[in-house]
């Protein structure tokens, strides 16, 4: 009851004020990430004295809360000093260890205008400063200016890059809480944000993995200079402790392919892409003979094979297969050239994660040969072929343990009261009580010392086995890019290349930070960022996306940064056009209280940097976010959703001024959306009621033949209790557009029974005209929520769709319905 009583009353007493820095005994330099526009916080109960160094005029103000002191400050000719910026560093000495607690620095209503408030000014000479916002970073972002830190334990700290200094230790990070010294040889401002945001590479080994051990410390630890309160409190007795811590089988008796079979077969689907020259992994492959497809059991995983003549003549049996250990789990496949590429993910000897690349020769396919397997540490996020290179993003989390040293402190009279039961009213400042801690054995108070934890790596840097004895870093110093900013997440997001022919690996290059979304056009891989509160803008109260470029060439070479507001749906949000990227976002959410923003933004590449060229904001109503996005060239197609579905034509034709064109308002909204030619969309999505209460799934076809007026043409309705994978992955759909047939799997459910049953459905339909026709489906009576695939072929004048349900397959001719 004590503990909990405690957290609530230091709780209710710091509701004016989310922000708390316990301040020493003695001399610190130290900083303020809010403006203080008086000197009331500092009381002659706590403080003797304090100093700020006015960096326009060189000169010293300085401020006592005594009398006396204050009139020999003015005797010795030194002004007074009356208020502190937000990016003022100040030495003070303290009588006593105490709590100074601070107004909240992030905006609660949003700003008058956009002027970044994270702007520090450096005058030529030195300056007293401290960082203007909460935040953490590494001294790169006064690079190549001289900085000094006076740290926790009074030791100064050196960042100059013009000389070496052994014999100060390197200059750590930053928090919001120090006070700097930063030597200028002319005026000029630095922006934090912008500057944090920049990356980097290390020098060496033990310089990359020192500043990833720091990131990591700073992630997990749960102070970090001034941050917001943060409950509950810690009471215990000891010290804390946190730790983030291929058989191939042989062949069967069904048919194999033959020459014939590759000639008879025309017009066969393959995975739907979203650019065409750029291959995506999925379930099911083939090279217009051999069919690969995936098969998941409780206790094993394999590729099954099988043919385009065995479907046509509904043997179901695969001729081959290729299995794997129950330990690996088969993700999806890449077909190349008679070259296989198994995605998967198992777990390495320390149990931690790993993505497996598996290469086979498959030239022959009654005798499969692996050529090569790589592990690499981390999950799989995704990857894209281009010509006969793999390109396979993977995440990294770096795990250490820590442990917090004591620091025993004297405790004020009012937290004695609490400790000892003799006083719980609200009347009593509990803010003196922060993070404050008793040993009830000795009777000593502490706090834990969070500058300073003991640190104990347990996995900090990934790697990749090449062999079974062969065992390479799969990051090296100059091919990881930093930030300054380290108060982020310290996820490793690495790019790794391979070449699948060769079946050789090649090289890997990567950044520290977590990537939320992936999108690669034929010459570059785009990695965007959004995770909250990191990529956060607190200053402009804006949610934002960083992008970061790799060329996919043969240094896979990292291009620039680039930087949006909002958050992108998924990879359709972005396209890359003539060396344009654009990429479409939505600030907010349908159920906040402040509302939405839909915006486009153009961005091209100067120098290392994704400058914004053209921005189209306002697209949707009140609260409406975006629910699909195609982009056609120099068109774009934009559906917003939250009661109606407007689908929004854009014109990007000058990549500085898209024009929203015309506009089409009706019930539901569309998940997706495909092109059928130049003049018509087809929208896989929900149907909803007037109130925008979502229904069944729909197909809408659209025509945009007149840009500006675009018209719905045809839409087919489904039962509400129907889903389909087409709504989050667009590879379940089935489409040739020799003739505009498409399939595309579903789920229903048939309430007859007691329990009720799930049924599996391949829907087939055709754009005929101007309408949408419809065709007898084909329907598993095994339930399954693995993935699904339709396959849609031709042989010898007679069309045939096949359905993959995991191990089921069915196919059947073309049928009317």
């Amino acid at each position: 009851m004590k503990k909990s009583l405690l957290v609530f009353l230091l709780f209710a007493s710091t509701l004016w004020a989310d922000s708390v820095l316990v301040v020493k005994k003695g001399w610190q330099l130290i900083g303020s990430s809010v403006p203080l526009p008086d000197m009331s916080k500092f009381t002659s109960e706590n403080v003797t004295q304090v100093w700020h160094f006015d960096a326009p005029t060189q000169t010293w103000l300085g401020f006592s809360p005594e009398s006396t002191t204050q009139q020999k400050m003015k005797e010795r000719g030194f002004s007074p000093l009356t208020s502190l910026q937000n990016w003022h560093g100040f030495w003070i000495e303290s009588k006593q260890e105490w709590v100074l607690t601070l107004p909240q620095s992030t905006l609660t209503t949003p700003p008058a205008t956009t002027q970044n408030g994270d702007i520090i000014q450096l005058y030529k000479g030195w300056n007293l400063i401290s960082l203007p916002i909460d935040s953490v970073v590494s001294a790169d972002i006064f690079t190549p200016l001289t900085v000094w830190k006076y740290n926790s334990n009074q030791q100064w700290e050196l960042s100059d890059s013009t000389q070496k200094q052994t014999s100060f230790p390197a200059l750590g990070h930053i928090t919001n809480a120090d006070g700097l010294w930063v030597k200028a040889d002319t005026d000029q401002n630095i922006s934090v944000m912008q500057e944090a945001s920049k990356l980097h590479n290390f020098n060496s080994t033990q310089e990359m993995e020192t500043f990833v051990t720091q990131m990591a410390t700073l992630y997990q630890r749960p102070y970090c200079g001034i941050e917001p309160f943060r409950m509950p409190m810690i009471m215990v007795d000891e010290i804390g402790q946190e730790t983030v811590s291929d058989a191939i089988e042989a062949p069967t008796t069904a048919p194999s392919a033959t020459d014939d079979t590759k000639e008879s077969v025309t017009h066969a689907t393959s995975t739907n892409l979203q650019e065409a020259d750029v291959d995506e992994a999925d379930i099911l492959k083939h090279d217009g003979t051999t069919i690969f497809y995936k098969v998941s059991t409780n206790t094993q995983a394999s590729i099954k094979l099988t043919t385009f003549e065995a479907l046509a003549n509904n043997v179901t049996t695969p001729f081959n297969q290729i299995t794997f250990p129950n330990t690996q789990n088969i993700s999806e496949m890449y077909l190349v050239d008679e070259r296989l590429v198994v995605l998967s993910f198992g777990y390495s000897p320390t149990n931690t994660t790993e993505s497996i690349v598996d290469i086979f020769d498959v030239s022959d396919t009654q005798n499969i040969l692996k050529i090569s397997s790589y592990h690499i540490d981390g999950n799989r996020v995704t990857s894209r072929v281009v010509g006969d290179n793999l390109y396979l993003v993977s995440q990294f989390s770096p795990q250490i343990s820590m442990t917090y040293p004591k620091i025993y402190t004297t405790a004020p009279k009012e937290c004695q009261e609490y400790f000892e039961g003799v006083n719980y009213t609200m009347q009593t400042n509990y803010i003196a009580c922060y993070n404050l801690n008793k040993e009830y054995d000795s009777g000593l108070y502490y706090r834990y010392d969070y500058e300073n934890p003991l640190i104990t790596v347990v996995d900090l840097m990934p790697e990749i086995r090449l062999n079974e004895t062969e065992i390479e870093p799969l990051i090296t110093p100059q091919r990881l890019y930093a930030s300054s900013k380290q108060n982020q997440n310290s996820t490793l997001t690495t790019v790794s290349n391979f070449a699948i022919h060769a079946g050789s690996y090649t090289q890997s290059n990567s950044f520290v930070g977590y990537s939320s979304l992936q999108y690669a056009s034929s010459k570059a891989l785009y990695l965007v960022s959004n995770e909250y509160p990191f990529y956060y803008d607190f200053t402009n109260y804006k949610e934002r996306s960083n992008i970061y470029k790799f060329n996919l060439d043969s240094n896979l070479s990292y291009q620039g940064l680039g930087e949006v507001y909002g958050h992108a749906l998924n990879q359709f949000s972005l396209s890359e056009y003539n060396d344009i990227l654009r990429i479409a976002t939505t600030e907010g959410f349908s159920w906040g209280s402040d509302g939405t923003q839909n915006t486009l933004y153009t961005l091209a590449q100067e120098s290392d940097a994704l400058q914004i060229k053209g921005i189209l904001s306002g697209l949707g109503k009140e609260n409406e976010t975006i629910k699909a996005v195609r982009f056609m060239g120099h068109r774009a197609y934009i559906v917003t959703f939250r009661q109606t579905d407007p689908l929004y034509t854009i014109d990007i034709s000058d990549p500085t001024r898209p024009q929203k064109v015309g506009e089409l308002h009706i019930n539901g909204y569309s998940d997706y959306l495909h092109p059928i030619g130049e003049d018509k969309l087809l929208g896989f999505g929900r149907n909803a009621d007037d109130q925008g209460r979502v229904r069944g799934l729909k197909l809408e076809l659209f025509d945009v033949s007149d840009f500006a007026h675009p018209t719905s043409l045809d839409t087919i309705l489904f039962a509400d209790n129907t889903s389909s994978d087409l709504e989050y992955n667009h590879k379940a759909l089935a489409y040739r557009s020799s003739d505009n047939l498409f399939a595309f799997p579903y789920q229903s459910y048939d309430y007859t029974g007691y329990y009720g049953t799930m049924l599996n459905t391949l829907g087939v339909y055709q754009v005929e005209g101007n309408q949408l026709k419809t065709y007898q489906s084909l329907t598993t009576p095994n339930p399954t929520w693995s993935e699904k695939r339709g396959l849609i072929f031709d042989m010898n004048g007679t069309t045939y769709i096949s359905f993959f349900a995991n191990d089921t397959v069915i196919t059947d001719t073309l049928k009317e319905k």
